[in-house]
């Protein structure tokens, strides 16, 4: 990512206050694969999968609706899966990595985004975002030899 670039997420972050907060989604969408597509058409796909400036939110369910909400910071190696259906379909899986030196109760596991459409596009910004919260929040890591 380039500097400029990183410089216009931070500032984009740094306008959110108490008096106005920003919960701007910068990228949602529902899984869209085979079963997902059928799904759709019957009005009953009830995962969405949503960016912010500084989170990654899962939401699932109808009947009872569970949010899971990732501070990107925590996020590490957004790695792209695509499949032979899934190429034909034009989707992908991306699957990112929880620092395993949170306090978080997801330390050390893997997220998986499934069936998005333009896996390569978001993945990209998935990547630019986490880069821009952890130079934000000044986040160092240090890796195990």
């Amino acid at each position: 990512m380039d500097s400029e670039m990183r410089k216009k997420i931070i500032d984009d972050k740094r306008k959110t206050t108490v008096e106005d907060p920003d919960f701007k989604i910068v990228w949602e969408d529902q899984p869209s694969g085979l079963w997902d597509r059928f799904l759709d058409l019957l009005h009953l796909n009830f995962t969405w999968y949503k960016i912010s400036h500084d989170e990654l939110l899962i939401t699932k369910g109808f009947f009872s609706r569970r949010t899971d909400t990732i501070e990107l910071y925590l996020l590490k190696d957004p790695d792209l899966t695509e499949g032979l259906i899934q190429r034909m379909l034009k989707v992908g899986t991306i699957t990112v990595k929880v620092d395993s030196h949170s306090n978080s109760q997801r330390a050390g596991s893997t997220i998986a985004i499934k069936n998005i459409k333009n896996p390569q596009e978001v993945r990209k910004l998935l990547r630019d975002y986490i880069e821009a919260d952890v130079m934000e929040r000044g986040v160092t890591y240090f890796d195990r030899v």
